[in-house]
């Protein structure tokens, strides 16, 4: 049980991991009202040589919710290169819960098995099945939080996805770009579509640029606008995604003229 592993760190060590405050990408909004995403704090690699996260079968879990489209990508890469039998998933409850009732006002995600009752939503609406959802094999950890505790996280900030390391129980990652990158290369030795190249070299280019004005506008985009705390950062962002959107429309027209060539 992940609250028995937790109470056994040494006081210091517990008093430390607790001294930032909980938060979520809802307290990430700047003077103007506009919101301001900051930058995964884990960022480790699982790489062919690297001493201390080389790629192992069996040794990485990945932690997902189906309501995060940043943790979706992760799974789906994960899938598509044929590693279900290499690296385990848990998937969270889509909807946020209390997750320190009577501590403090933190809400995130619940880890939950199918066979739990619907849960209700942190702002205490409807009723939600736990459809799909696969529990944590490894702690019986209720909340994605609860492995940040035990990974010592100071951030404060518990999002998914989380790529664990079982073996020495920390986060490898929590930034999915890099986490997708890892999956789409350092496990072709296990993998069962190892032929498969989700970032060919002679693309890579172009996909990097085209992400320069994909992720911020787009893909971050979103967020812009459904957090923006003022009218001025809403029409920011609001012009920012459907000018891509635009660009976008206009590649996939020339694509459809080259395929038709």
């Amino acid at each position: 049980n992940i609250r028995e592993v937790l109470e056994q760190d040494d006081a210091t060590s517990r008093k430390s991991t607790m001294s930032s405050k909980a938060r979520t990408a809802l307290d990430e909004i700047g003077a103007d009202g506009h919101f301001a995403r900051k930058e995964a704090a884990w960022r480790s690699w699982i790489k062919v040589g690297d001493s201390q996260f080389p790629p192992e079968a069996n040794r990485y879990h990945l932690y997902v919710s189906h309501a995060c489209p940043w943790a979706n990508r992760c799974h789906a890469v994960l899938r598509l290169k044929g590693l279900e039998n290499v690296i385990s998933v848990s998937v969270a409850h889509p909807t946020w819960q209390a997750t320190r009732q009577g501590e403090d006002e933190h809400c995130g995600w619940a880890l939950a098995s199918q066979t739990d009752a619907p849960f209700t939503s942190s702002t205490g609406y409807g009723s939600f099945p736990a459809t799909g959802c696969i529990p944590d094999p490894f702690y019986d950890a209720k909340f994605v939080r609860d492995l940040y505790e035990l990974a010592k996280d100071t951030e404060g900030k518990y999002t998914v996805p989380v790529l664990w390391d079982t073996k020495t129980k920390t986060i490898v990652s929590n930034e999915s770009a890099d986490i997708m990158e890892m999956f789409s290369t350092a496990f072709d030795q296990f993998s069962e579509m190892p032929q498969l190249d989700l970032n060919p070299a002679n693309l890579r280019g172009k996909i990097e640029e085209m992400n320069t004005w994909v992720y911020p506008a787009i893909n971050n985009g979103v967020y812009r606008c459904g957090f923006a705390q003022t009218q001025a950062a809403y029409d920011t962002a609001f012009d920012e995604l459907f000018s891509a959107l635009d660009r976008v429309e206009i590649l996939k027209s020339r694509l459809a003229s080259q395929l038709l060539i």
